[in-house]
């Protein structure tokens, strides 16, 4: 059985209507923040009105260690140009080698916990308890595919926004790398150089060094400006989108054929991307009794500027064959998706690739999400209705061709 790609206009109110409850109940979004509990109190809700089987499953968190873990490689990066500029000017080896190991420790651990998506140092921030939400609608018949939407429960009144602007953060990382680099290649010229004293030419490329301070003295410092806004995160958007797709499947008693279809609502913030790794960590023997695919949705602002996201900074590759489904059903209803990719980090389809689950998100183009939050005076209501459906009667014509 087919269901018609179309979210109906009653269930594009229904997004807009649960969102908007979501964000004037919740203001905080950190991860086992009373705000979150909120949030994902009010979904879960939801959810058992319109699925079959609903769960709530806890997991740990470390909100944070990422910011922290950035501050403190700065810091240690402005020290080592100082320790550096010292061993240029007394021919000083010792100081020197310092540089070089430390430089090379902080690119490792760079890459590895920014590029490389990892867990192991997250201990340096406290642990917090957050949840995920699943809710499963079954098949007509035997199952013999399963589709889990991935959204996340973000849902503040209160936001945090960068000062200078939302690609500062990716200006001051790129920064951070060339300045690091510089550092180690001019820490080993100078090493096998045998450590002269003074020269002209260790003096200028310490130069070199120094003009990277100033970022990462941002990078320290980087101020999160809050504001209370009368909008909300686009980030809520794909939960209630999601929700206003199963009410509309249990208010017309359909299900598909073969297809299971299940929706994961996972933490806020940065607990979003450690319930999505706890939750492929634990499903990944459960869920391979059929097959299983993963469609995480990121931030929606507009349906005219669709992205599907199958390959991150990483390296990793999610299911490009995914992408291309949900490309042709776009094609169908008329829209314009292109495939796009993480330039730095991680994309919202890598823990579950990583764990080896076939997956691709489906977003706003990064070109076009410059703004995360709705301008001073805009009100839910003044979202695009058009985009809510759109991207609703996309994700329905996607299960379709999964199905079929």
């Amino acid at each position: 059985m087919t269901a018609i790609p179309k979210l109906e206009p009653e269930n594009v109110e229904y997004t807009l209507d649960t969102a908007e409850l979501i964000v004037k109940t919740t203001r905080e979004r950190r991860a086992g923040s009373v705000g979150e509990k909120q949030a994902q109190h009010l979904l879960l809700n939801e959810l058992k009105r319109y699925c079959d089987e609903t769960k709530q499953e806890t997991f740990k968190t470390h909100p944070g260690a990422g910011t922290i873990a950035e501050k403190l490689l700065c810091m240690l990066l402005v020290v080592c140009v100082f320790v550096f500029s010292y061993s240029v000017n007394h021919g000083n080896v010792i100081p020197a080698s310092i540089v070089l190991f430390s430089s090379l420790i902080i690119f490792c651990v760079f890459c590895y916990k920014f590029i490389f998506d990892g867990k192991k140092l997250d201990f340096i921030t406290p642990s917090k308890t957050s949840s995920n939400l699943l809710g499963i609608r079954y098949s007509r018949s035997e199952t013999q595919s399963r589709v889990v939407l991935v959204s996340r429960s973000d849902s503040p009144q209160c936001l945090r926004a960068y000062k200078f602007g939302n690609r500062a953060q990716y200006i001051l990382s790129l920064a951070s790398i060339i300045g690091n680099t510089c550092l180690f290649i001019s820490a080993l010229l100078f090493l096998f150089s045998g450590a002269p004293e003074g020269t002209p030419f260790f003096k200028a490329l310490s130069g070199i060094c120094f003009i990277f301070v100033p970022f990462y003295v941002v990078s320290v410092f980087h101020i999160n400006s809050k504001r209370v806004a009368s909008g909300i995160s686009t980030s809520i958007i794909p939960s209630a989108t999601i929700l206003a797709v199963f009410k509309q499947f249990q208010e017309n008693s359909f299900r598909f054929d073969r297809t299971e279809i299940c929706c994961l609502i996972t933490g806020s913030d940065y607990s979003s991307r450690a319930g999505a790794y706890a939750f492929a960590n634990k499903y990944k023997r459960l869920y391979r009794d059929v097959p299983t695919i993963f469609i995480p949705i990121e931030e929606i602002t507009s349906s005219k500027k669709l992205s599907v996201f199958f390959r991150d900074g990483s390296g990793t590759t999610g299911s490009e064959y995914i992408a291309n489904t949900i490309r042709e059903a776009g094609t169908n209803l008329g829209l314009k998706i292109k495939p796009e990719s993480h330039l730095l980090g991680s994309g919202a389809f890598t823990p579950f690739s990583k764990n080896h689950f076939p997956a691709c998100s489906l977003g706003t183009s990064k070109e076009y999400t410059s703004k995360c939050f709705l301008a001073n005076g805009e009100k839910l209501s003044d979202i695009n209705k058009k985009s809510v459906a759109d991207v609703g009667s996309l994700i329905i014509e996607t299960l379709n061709y999964f199905d079929g």
